[in-house]
């Protein structure tokens, strides 16, 4: 596997911060960032929530979200393997049910 190196910025207190709490989980910061790229990878989403507080766009994002995890629940039970266009057209009449609704 070959590998590549990239470059980011963080507030300095933050890298320290981060750097500190690594070092408390055993891992490198480098360690710490693959974690969380192939996390990212693996579940096609952040692993932690996305948010502008407030934002009416926000609010229905977040139902849409909600909608989305019911749905994994019951693809879940049903051991159906749901294919991302299946997710995303789901999404979408949803999304398209709740404007109406408005």
């Amino acid at each position: 596997m070959s590998t590549t190196a990239i470059s980011i910025r963080l507030d300095s207190d933050i890298k320290k911060q981060f750097d500190d709490l690594c070092k408390e989980f055993g891992l490198s910061t480098n360690a710490a960032f693959n974690l969380f790229a192939r996390a990212v990878v693996r579940e096609r989403s952040i692993p932690f929530p996305i948010s502008l507080k407030g934002s009416e766009s926000v609010k229905r994002s977040v139902k849409a979200q909600n909608a989305l995890e019911r749905i994994q629940a019951v693809s879940a039970n049903e051991a159906h393997e749901w294919t991302d266009e299946e997710i995303d057209e789901l999404i979408a009449s949803y999304r398209r049910k709740k404007r109406k609704s408005e």
